[in-house]
Order: C-alpha cells, then sequence, then structure tokens
C-alpha cells in the first residue's frame, strides 16, 4: 500500500501501519476519553464490581490518555488476530505478502494461488475470530483477579482503577470482534468460515454464491435497524457487508471463469516494441499511441532484455522523463508465461510479482502480451456470451 509505512516483520511476514491508523488515534482515545463515565458503570455491571470511584479517572486528562492506552492495546489485539490468519495461513503453504494496520482494523495479504481448500478456509478463517476470543477471555480474567485481589471499593487506588478498566474494557471489545467477526457475511471472517464449511459438499462458485447472498442479508437487516434507530454507523457497516459480500462473488466467478482458457484467448498480439536506450518520455508516447500497458525492452542487438509498463513509465518525475532511459527503470528481471498457460495462471503471476501485464512465450519467442485489464475486459465479454 502507498500509504503505508513498514514498521518492521514478525515471523517473516512485513508490518506496515496505513496512515489512516496514525489518524484514528487521536480519535477513539478522544471518544473513548469522553464517555469513561458511561464506559465505567458498564463495567461495573459486567464485573459486578458495585459503584467504583469516577472522579478518580475522570480528572484531568486522565480519560484520554486511558483513551490512548485502550486504542493502542486494541490495535495489539487486531494485529495478533491478524498474525493468527497469517501463521494458520503459512503452515497450509500459502505466502504471506504483508499485515497492514489501518482505520477499520487491520488486513493480511495472504497469496492463495490454487492451494486453498475448504479445510484450509476453514482453519485460516477462524484462528482470527479464536485469537480475538482468546485475547478477550484473558483480558477479562485479569479484570476479574483485579476486583478480588484489589480494594477497588476501599479507597479506589488509581493504580487498580486503572488496571480494571484497561483489561476490563479490553475484554468487553476483543469478545465484540469475536461476535462481530463470526457474522456470516463476507468479508467477515464468518463469510469465509461458512463458504469453507459449504465447500465440503457444494462447488466453490456455488459455496461462494450462498455465503455472499447470506451476507447481503445481514447487510439489509443492518441498513434497516440503522434507519430506524437513526444509526449511521449500522448504515455504513451495511454498507461495507453488502459490497464486501457483491465483490467476493464477483472475484470467485472471475476466477472459476478464466481458469479454462488460455491466455492466447485474450492476449495482445500485435507486440510493440523500445529500446534500452530510448528515452522515458519516448516510450511513454509510444504506449499511449499504440493503446498499451507496456511492452518489451529490447537492445541493440534485438535481444530482449526487459519488460517496461505504464507503472514503470509513471514513476519517472517529468524532468527525469526527458534523461532516463527504458534501460535504467526495467531490472532486467525477464518472467512471463507460456501460450499453454491460463488466464488463471497469468493472473496468479502478475500477482506475485507485482505487475501489470506479462509477455507471452511459444518457445523463446514473445507472441503477444497479456494484461490485467485485457483478462477483465474478456471476462466481462465471455461472461456475456456464456450468460
Amino acid at each position: 500500500m502507498g500509504d503505508s509505512i513498514k514498521i518492521g516483520s514478525l515471523a517473516g511476514v512485513p508490518v506496515r501501519l496505513h496512515i489512516t491508523f496514525l489518524l484514528i488515534i487521536p480519535v477513539f482515545s478522544y471518544v473513548i476519553g469522553k464517555d469513561i463515565t458511561y464506559t465505567v458503570r458498564l463495567l461495573e455491571t459486567v464485573y459486578a464490581t458495585g459503584d467504583l470511584d469516577v472522579s478518580v479517572l475522570a480528572a484531568g486528562y486522565t480519560p484520554y490518555l486511558l483513551g490512548a492506552a485502550v486504542t493502542l492495546c486494541l490495535f495489539a489485539a487486531v494485529f495478533l488476530h491478524e498474525m493468527a490468519h497469517c501463521l494458520i495461513a503459512m503452515r497450509y503453504g500459502h505466502r504471506v505478502t504483508e499485515v497492514t494496520l489501518m482505520l477499520l482494523g487491520g488486513i493480511s495479504v495472504i497469496e492463495d494461488h490454487g492451494r486453498s481448500t475448504p479445510k484450509s478456509e476453514f482453519w485460516i478463517s477462524i484462528s482470527g475470530p479464536v485469537a480475538s476470543l482468546l485475547i478477550g477471555i484473558l483480558s477479562s480474567a485479569v479484570a476479574y483477579a483485579i476486583v478480588g485481589y484489589t480494594p477497588l471499593l476501599t479507597g479506589s487506588p488509581m493504580t487498580g482503577l486503572i488496571l480494571f478498566y484497561i483489561f476490563g474494557y479490553l475484554g468487553i471489545l476483543n469478545v465484540f470482534l469475536f461476535l462481530f467477526n463470526m457474522i456470516p457475511a463476507f468479508p467477515m471472517d464468518g463469510g469465509r468460515i461458512l463458504r469453507g464449511l459449504l465447500s465440503l459438499r457444494l462447488p466453490h462458485t456455488r459455496a461462494t454464491k450462498i455465503a455472499s447472498d447470506i451476507g447481503k442479508i445481514f447487510a439489509v437487516l443492518f441498513a434497516v435497524a440503522g434507519i430506524i434507530w437513526l444509526n449511521f454507523l449500522l448504515i455504513l457497516i451495511a454498507l461495507f457487508i453488502y459490497f464486501g459480500a457483491a465483490q467476493e462473488n464477483s472475484m470467485t466467478e472471475l476466477s472459476e471463469r478464466i481458469k479454462g482458457v488460455r491466455v492466447t484467448d485474450a492476449m495482445n498480439g500485435n507486440v510493440t516494441y523500445v529500446y534500452d536506450s530510448d528515452l522515458i518520455c519516448d516510450v511513454a508516447a509510444k504506449l499511449s499511441s499504440e493503446m498499451v500497458s507496456g511492452c518489451p525492452v529490447i537492445n541493440g542487438m534485438g535481444h530482449v532484455v526487459g519488460m517496461i509498463s505504464r507503472k514503470e513509465v509513471d514513476g519517472v518525475s517529468g524532468a527525469d522523463a526527458f534523461t532516463v532511459t527504458a534501460g535504467e527503470v526495467i531490472t532486467g528481471n525477464l518472467f512471463g508465461v507460456t501460450s499453454d498457460a491460463t488466464l488463471y495462471d497469468a493472473l496468479v503471476m502478475m500477482s506475485d510479482k507485482d505487475v501489470d501485464i506479462l509477455p507471452v512465450f511459444e518457445g523463446t519467442e514473445i507472441i503477444g502480451l497479456v494484461s490485467s485489464t485485457s483478462v477483465m475486459r474478456y471476462s466481462q465479454e465471455f461472461g456475456e456470451i456464456t450468460g
């Protein structure tokens, strides 16, 4: 993600922070701090503590400092939720590209590459919610222990109240995250868990369609509830679920549709070449005039030395485009697919190599180019013909 920064790695998985994560910390800290009286009353009810001295926690900047502490601990729990997904995925042979913490929680980028089975999808999907549940149970256990061994009700010592507030609140939040993620609707984990179970008996596309439809039903229910209660958050969640369910179904249909289609059916057979000595400005003009997203780069001997795409061209700043050559931009690593490969194979390689276009080889000769755009276009046309 271009709007995120890498902060380290764990178990070989790069961990990144999205800019929205940095923006949401003060917002959450303020919201939690502002409602500290309500939250303490909730904790009193859940953990049966009796009346606590809220004034100790509500004094000065203490509510907002506690809000920041709870927010950071919550996102740490979200990170562990995502890492649970990653570790189980790696155990099943998947490659995990990165984990990114952002506004709505965390995202794990797990490459499927056709290795997924109903069993692996079930265990990968359920591992995250189980991690959240365990964190919630452990946090609540600590909160109960503090209630039992700290005289919260006699003098309300500051340290005891703070620890009880943080662990008690984390316990409730993580159990809520578990329940929310277990809703059987895409893009939540519950939708994937449901699909994994359905796939034991049904074809993958049929299982996805059923899980997607159930997700849309939940989305409608959330939307109706949001309208009745005038709750904008519920309406946002409804939109999030509805479009997530629709997208998952579309992507699954696309994957299944292109698994039996050869790249030669969708490739562009008119291959445009540029020289490694050509300036980037000239390459950009040629790509535009030929209306292609990339092309092979050849040297003075006529040998292909790499590929250049619009992504690399656009990455060169305006002034540099008149001095930098194509040979200085390409990596020199030439890879592609053979003519008997499928469009699905091509998309997998594009994802793996983080490119938008690939050459199609017949032996050592490039006979065409296939791009993500051409795959999508062919899939849509193919769907209209067969539909």
